[in-house]
């Protein structure tokens, strides 16, 4: 199955077998590129077959306060409630304002762990039981917003951390990163930043955990249901490989783009994977989300791309359907 991926910088991408693949810019300081990771070609009437790359970084979470440049690394995870509640714009806030959100936290590739799972809902109670004052955002709420527009852990970013924070009415973020320094130590390193602040300051703090290989789980995992498997199109017909025993791949001509101010609002950057059916006709059927984003991202992309048009995959010289995925990436661009 060929995948397309972007060349690091640079404008300019090789694609093996696959020709006129575009990107579209989108208004508003928004931008989208389409990729394609089974072999299905998009392509314009008429068009090129040019190939742009697209932007591939995540929106960066807002940089740390000169203050806090370096980490502060504690022993125990009371400690780093402790640490986290004495940042100022925290010890200062009215009780109204004062509620926090303490995210998932991620092994350095970005996957969730149990580890990181149970170290997060830890912390939440360490924060809680220090300070009365503040109110600590129930997790259950969290994992619930996530599994609702099925975001994997890899999609949080600074847009999107900002949007949950919005929904969930959170002023301060806690982002963490947990990774083994030795067979019986984990570091775990936070990062805080208030989303009131429009420059976004924060504050870093690391914690060395005892946690021997034995005790406790760090392999990646991610509490996002897999989808069943499309076996059949709408009318019965048995579903194909594309590229695979003869058949071709299908080709888009008509791929229209999803338009989103939330994404806009929110400076949403990040990447729907969708799966779909090419029937025999041509037409985009059985669109669902594997991996999606929230603000309504993922309903905008579905409606979207059951108006696009394709010359549908053949064997044998006739048409069969095709079973696909298709990658949306969402970037924000300032104006």
């Amino acid at each position: 199955m060929a995948v397309l991926k972007p060349k690091q910088k640079s404008r300019l991408i090789s694609v093996a077998n696959l020709s006129g693949c575009r990107l579209y810019a989108v208004t508003s300081g928004l931008f989208l590129g389409l990729l394609f990771t089974t072999s299905v070609v998009a392509q314009e009437s008429g068009g090129k077959s040019e190939v742009f790359t697209p932007m591939t970084g995540e929106a960066a979470i807002p940089p740390l306060a000169k203050s806090a440049s370096a980490s502060n690394t504690m022993s125990n995870l009371g400690a780093l409630a402790t640490e986290l509640l004495s940042y100022p714009a925290v010890a200062s806030c009215s009780k109204k304002n004062c509620t926090i959100l303490v995210t998932n936290f991620v092994l350095p590739d970005g996957n969730t762990s149990p580890y990181g799972m149970q170290l997060a809902d830890e912390l939440c109670k360490e924060l809680a039981s220090q300070n009365h004052k503040i109110q600590v955002v129930d997790r259950g709420l969290l994992q619930a917003f996530l599994a609702k527009d099925l975001v994997p852990a890899k999609s949080v970013n600074a847009g999107l951390v900002h949007s949950i924070a919005a929904v969930l009415k959170a002023r301060f973020v806690v982002l963490g990163t947990t990774k083994r320094t030795d067979d019986d130590v984990v570091q775990l390193s936070t990062r805080l930043f208030d989303v009131a602040d429009k420059y976004g300051s924060g504050y870093n703090a690391a914690v060395n955990l005892l946690a021997p290989k034995s005790s406790v789980d760090l392999s990646p995992s991610e509490p996002i249901t897999s989808l069943p498997l499309i076996t059949s199109a709408a009318n019965g017909e048995s579903i194909y490989r594309s590229g695979v025993d003869g058949v071709s791949n299908p080709k888009c001509t008509y791929t229209p783009n999803p338009q989103s101010e939330e994404a806009t609002k929110f400076q949403l950057s990040g990447t729907i994977l969708v799966d779909a059916v090419i029937n025999s006709e041509g037409k985009p059927e059985n669109v669902r989300i594997v991996h999606g984003l929230p603000n309504g991202l993922n309903d905008r992309t579905i409606a979207t791309l059951k108006t696009w048009r394709c010359n549908p995959a053949l064997k044998d010289s006739k048409p069969v359907p095709t079973r696909v995925q298709f990658e949306v990436h969402f970037e924000f661009r300032p104006n």
